[in-house]
């Protein structure tokens, strides 16, 4: 690649994204050059793209949080599918508990 190429890129890159002409000392270059061409070109293309995008909203999944702060805990993280039997395991391993200990409490009759 030459070394025109490659300072030509950023400009090429400006001229895509506001819809203008390349540069005028890089304009020579570009009109010969099927390399830059084609960046241009795709580089416009991207362009359009990204305008189509702008106006796309995306609401983030409810339990984002939960996962990115469980992912960071490593091992401790849990799979969404698995939250609802783990608390419901939870809740019945608890209760059994106070059970357990309500039954084994000293007696004073």
């Amino acid at each position: 690649m030459k070394l025109v190429c490659e300072v030509a890129a950023p400009f090429l890159a400006n001229a895509a994204a506001e819809g203008a002409s390349t540069a005028r000392p890089l304009r020579a270059h570009v009109d010969r050059c099927l390399r830059c061409q084609a960046r241009h070109v795709a580089k416009v293309k991207t362009a359009r793209e990204m305008k189509v995008l702008t106006g796309m909203v995306e609401r983030a999944p409810l339990d984002l949080e939960w996962r990115v702060m469980s992912s960071l805990e490593g091992d401790l993280a849990v799979s969404r599918s698995w939250r609802r039997p783990l608390a419901v395991a939870a809740a019945l391993v608890s209760m059994a508990a106070a059970v357990l200990i309500w039954k084994m409490r000293p007696r004073t009759c």
